[in-house]
């Protein structure tokens, strides 16, 4: 199993905005600048760094491509996703508060 080694540096933070500029580079591939948000409390900034990293994009440039012919044309059925509902039930003992009820 292969592996890719990169690099990052942080080339900018806005506290407000909540994000960050991280720049990536690896041998071999484009150096990306990609946006990203910044760690929550209890998080590394390496687990936010690798969750952002163009990895895949750079698997992808390393394939070849199958080039379509101008006018293809085709019909495709997608199925609908399964719904879920969910249903919320207060516990016997407590209370079930609305929006205009004080706690």
């Amino acid at each position: 199993m292969s592996s890719i080694k990169f690099t990052y540096l942080i080339t900018a933070v806005d506290e407000v905005a909540r994000c960050m500029e991280v720049v990536y580079s690896a041998e071999g591939h484009q150096t990306m600048h990609i946006g990203a948000r910044l760690p929550f409390d209890g998080e590394s900034l390496e687990d936010v760094v690798i969750a952002f990293a163009p990895i895949a994009y750079w698997k992808e440039q390393k394939l070849g491509l199958v080039v379509p012919a101008v006018g293809a044309t085709g019909a495709i059925e997608v199925p609908m996703a399964p719904v879920f509902i969910t249903t919320m039930v207060a516990p016997v003992d407590q209370p079930v508060v609305t929006g205009s009820q004080e706690l």
